[in-house]
């Protein structure tokens, strides 16, 4: 009886740690989702305000946030994300960094790179 308890026992301690290592590979294939999810709503939003400057000239980051659309609000929020003057200057950077979408700031006003 104790023999086939600890067998049962044993059994179930493998299923635990399989489930466990199923559980944490899902939790990873789910972060790195939301990462991507994410890198592509800020990829659009970048898109979106190229296409304000086109249109506008360049523009400082405040008066970028009175250009942009109701979902890009709703959107960043749902990328727990808040929009404001400091994370679109921080996003923009690294476009401008990476050499896409923008220029460097001139007196705090962001250029559209041209391609």
């Amino acid at each position: 009886m104790a023999t086939r308890l600890q067998t049962g026992n044993a059994a179930l301690a493998d299923r635990t740690k399989a489930a466990e290592d199923e559980a944490a590979r899902v939790a990873k294939v789910k972060n790195q989702l939301d990462r991507f999810r994410a890198e592509e709503f800020w990829d659009r939003v970048m898109q979106e305000i190229a296409e304000l400057i086109a249109e506008r000239g360049s523009l400082t980051p405040d008066e970028i946030l009175s250009g942009l659309r109701t979902w890009t609000f709703r959107g960043a929020a749902l990328h727990m994300e808040s929009l404001t003057a400091g994370t679109l200057r921080k996003k923009i950077d690294v476009r401008v960094t990476h050499r896409r979408y923008f220029e460097a700031p001139l007196e705090g006003r962001y250029g559209r790179r041209n391609a």
